[in-house]
């Protein structure tokens, strides 16, 4: 018999990881075989860019780009809802971060081996990812200079070493003052996206709209949750906090 909590036991979507539970997060994200799968500063970026999105998007619609594979790499439904548990809990404090008077977004970057400074790569690129996972309304930014300055932060460190030397951002890595004044500017830039397409969100949720067009019946409280959870709606997705 399988010892992990279940149901009442578990945590609440909106309560905030601990730092063991991070901890714990990152050991999963690690063990995802996939290449292309994330790690916990990219995954963050990621949701950052579906919750700043012009169009509301449930987290469990994709999962499958964190993971980087249609087959979910789970060996049970436990070690799935433990993942899925984690990773809704963190969405959620990115939304409360970005959504909250008096509380300031904080992207999680983390440093590697031997370096004091993060680099902040892995962030930005995750923020892409995310941007390429629902690219609907995103064009407005791209198309406009002064809007799209709101991107430029993120785009130098996404690019920064980029495979194409065309498209990277500079010939030699910048120094620790550009680097720490960039890493700065991802909050910014973050909310400055938020705030810019909160309308568009606060329209989409007037006109009925879930965030992912759909040509079936809308999905009931008492029905099973489209992300592959097991668990009816209501106590998954639907209980997740959206922005």
């Amino acid at each position: 018999m399988n010892s992990r909590s279940h149901s009442e036991e578990q945590p609440a979507l909106d309560e905030s990881l601990t730092d063991a539970e991070y901890d714990r997060l990152q050991v999963i994200l690690r063990h995802f075989p996939d290449p292309v799968a994330m790690n916990l500063e990219e995954m963050d970026g990621f949701f950052t860019a579906l919750i700043c999105a012009p169009v509301t998007i449930a987290p469990g619609e994709c999962l499958e780009e964190i993971w980087g594979g249609d087959t979910a790499p789970f060996a049970d439904l436990d070690d799935f809802e433990e993942f899925f548990g984690l990773a809704m809990r963190h969405w959620n404090s990115i939304v409360r971060e970005f959504a909250s008077p008096g509380m300031t977004f904080i992207p999680w970057l983390d440093a590697e081996e031997g370096e004091e400074l993060p680099r902040g790569n892995r962030w930005a690129r995750g923020f892409l990812r995310g941007v390429n996972a629902c690219p609907e309304g995103w064009d407005e930014i791209y198309a406009d200079e002064q809007k799209f300055a709101m991107l430029l932060c993120i785009l130098a460190l996404a690019h920064e070493n980029d495979p194409d030397p065309e498209m990277r951002t500079w010939k030699t890595p910048p120094g620790p003052e550009l680097r720490e004044r960039l890493l700065a500017g991802l909050s910014v830039s973050a909310q400055r996206v938020y705030d810019y397409f909160r309308p568009h969100r606060i329209r989409e949720a007037r006109r009925g709209r879930t965030g992912v067009e759909r040509t079936g019946a809308k999905i009931g409280r008492n029905d099973p949750c489209y992300c592959g959870s097991g668990k009816k709606y209501k106590h998954c997705c639907g209980n997740v906090i959206v922005n």
